[in-house]
């Protein structure tokens, strides 16, 4: 019995710079034949006239044009791979889209070779799930990327901003982040190509260069602080101890200094002298008038100070400063890093920790 019966088409210009990808029709679309024409549709209209976009400017469609069973989307889902007979990645665990509902992924791509978008929103787990092969949204939402060609639709190279299903405002304190996701949308659908910033990050350096960094932290003309770059602070930490501080002096570039080594013998970075040296230029940059940001500063000074560092001239904390800005909004540095900046999803990154080892290893 095949399971393939689509009820809806997409709407909006072929000539959209923007797609609205939801994951399958409701009772309401199925009705209508229209996407997103229900209760979830009508407000996603109020958030993208709030992000100051509209939706006659967009490609609306759907990953399935089938409306799911009592809609619930699992259940076009076989429970065990080798029941879908293809190589899709799973949806959830165990969950495999049933193979009757190939066409469905075929004939998604065959829309977005035809409309080339500069950007699709990818709404909900099902929709990033087609686009990037991934899912978690509550983990990618916000941050911009490129759809590999290894994905379930097989399209690559198509900017995707992944956010939250407006059927996910059950909890209406997801509201403000789609709205501020949309907001981010309508900036990065000015032009189809992801645009990440240039960042330059020395890591592991010697003492020569720690010492050739601190030189070339002051100026040789002390300005007021308000008129001054600040130095951003981060510390990593394991157990009790500090085992990274970062710091950071312009918006491109980073500078790391590491304590521990986790597959070294004494765990140690540096030889005795050498950490002393160290430990040295580092509390002298912190004492020094040169003012200093911190995000969730109570965090890293509570460290400093049992390390025995003196602070001085912290001026500012960008999760307080979230906090006061847009208290409706989540404060993590995460967070921040998805509505304020055009990085990925950076916290997803690294598989895995120094001191983690595979089996092979």
């Amino acid at each position: 019995m095949t399971l393939f019966f689509p009820c809806i088409k997409s709407i909006g210009p072929r000539t959209a710079r923007i797609v609205l990808l939801g994951e399958a029709p409701g009772e309401d679309e199925e009705r209508t034949g229209i996407p997103f024409i229900g209760y979830s549709g009508q407000e996603l209209d109020r958030m993208l006239q709030e992000a100051g976009l509209s939706r006659s400017e967009c490609y609306l469609t759907n990953v399935l044009w089938t409306r799911p069973p009592k809609n619930k989307l699992l259940e076009f889902f076989c429970v065990k791979k080798k029941e879908a007979f293809h190589s899709l990645p799973p949806l959830a665990q165990g969950k495999y889209l049933h193979p009757d509902l190939l066409p469905e992924l075929s004939r998604l791509a065959d829309e977005l070779r035809d409309i080339r978008p500069n950007l699709v929103i990818a709404l909900g787990n099902t929709a990033m799930w087609a686009m990037l092969g991934q899912t978690g949204i509550g983990k990618l939402r916000g941050a911009v990327a490129c759809s590999p060609s290894t994905n379930p639709i097989g399209v690559g190279g198509i900017k995707v901003l992944p956010t939250y299903h407006p059927a996910a405002l059950r909890d209406w304190s997801l509201r403000p982040v789609i709205v501020a996701d949309l907001m981010k949308a309508a900036r990065e659908a000015e032009f189809p190509e992801v645009r990440r910033p240039a960042r330059f990050i020395h890591i592991n350096p010697t003492l020569e260069e720690v010492e050739l960094w601190e030189k070339g932290l002051y100026p040789k003309e002390w300005k007021p602080w308000t008129q001054a770059n600040p130095l951003s602070i981060d510390t990593e930490t394991k157990g009790k101890l500090i085992s990274t501080i970062s710091f950071s002096a312009t918006q491109d570039t980073a500078f790391v200094i590491p304590f521990l080594k986790m597959r070294s013998l004494d765990r140690s970075y540096w030889n005795l002298s050498e950490e002393c040296a160290v430990r040295k230029i580092i509390a002298r940059v912190l004492v020094s008038k040169i003012p200093k940001l911190f995000q969730n500063g109570l965090y890293d000074c509570q460290y400093l100070r049992r390390e025995k560092y003196k602070l001085h001239n912290v001026i500012e904390d960008t999760m307080i400063m979230q906090h006061a800005l847009y208290p409706e909004l989540p404060k993590s540095l995460g967070f921040l890093g998805s509505i304020h900046t055009n990085e990925a999803a950076w916290k997803l990154m690294r598989e895995r920790g120094e001191d983690q080892l595979k089996r092979e290893d």
